[in-house]
């Protein structure tokens, strides 16, 4: 019955999760990946969302993390922080504001994380964007 449990709370654990590919030095504790917005957000046209996003460190991992963002056309994106420096909180925002002519549907959003040492990761999210009536 034991064995049954932890498989369920690693599963439990992990639902909302939208994490990066490793970057750093991937499969070690000098490992970091980027966290971003679990869900497809909706978004009117013309209007502002500003989500969550962090950066999770393996225990070694003790670098700064260089952020950009690559996006859709008529989607401005803006990040809180450019840079997460290695002695900083690992949370920054995400503004995301399409423009009243923003194409309807679904967009994909990427972030890419770049330490200063070690690999570079890459995660995305999506939007929907809504018409605003």
């Amino acid at each position: 019955m034991r064995a049954l449990l932890i498989p369920a709370a690693l599963v439990a654990f992990c639902v909302g999760c939208n994490q990066s590919p490793e970057g750093g030095t991937p499969n070690t504790k000098s490992s970091f990946k980027l966290s971003l917005p679990p869900i497809t957000k909706d978004i009117k046209q013309g209007d502002t969302a500003t989500l969550e996003a962090s950066i999770d460190r393996g225990s070694e991992f003790k670098h700064d993390v260089k952020l950009s963002v690559t996006k859709p056309d008529k989607v401005d994106v803006k990040l809180s922080k450019d840079t997460v420096k290695a002695s900083e909180e690992t949370k920054f925002t995400i503004t995301v504001t399409p423009a009243k002519d923003a194409a309807l549907g679904e967009h994909t959003i990427k972030v890419t994380g770049t330490p200063d040492s070690g690999e570079a990761t890459t995660g995305e999210f999506k939007i929907k964007v809504i018409e605003n009536k």
